[in-house]
């Protein structure tokens, strides 16, 4: 239960092809405000604060590989304080990864 989650998944898909995987998947996830950065082939979202937590920043890389592309999820507590995340961080990430399979 660290501050901050990661997990990779590869994709047999082309970049663009994962990158609309990736932003139907932050939306199917219920994340707010996704924006896209080229410069950093990067997706950044955030999620609501609730009882349990002040939210969380989502940090959602892409990027090219040989063989297919390659998604970097990142999901970390809002509030530098916070030590403990109650497991909010991987169930962003549990979330994110069953969106992006089903989309």
């Amino acid at each position: 239960m660290a501050k901050s989650y990661s997990e990779v998944i590869q994709l047999n898909d082309s970049f663009e092809i994962a990158k609309q995987k990736v932003e139907e998947a932050l939306v199917k996830s219920r994340f707010k405000g996704s924006r896209w950065v080229e410069q950093q082939q990067a997706y950044y979202s955030e999620t609501a604060v609730t009882l349990w937590s002040w939210g969380e920043d989502i940090l959602v890389r892409i990027q090219k590989k040989d063989e297919g592309t390659e998604v970097q999820f990142s999901s970390t507590c809002k509030l530098a304080t916070q030590i403990i995340d109650w497991g909010k961080n991987k169930k962003n990430a549990t979330i994110f990864v069953s969106s992006l399979h089903g989309s």
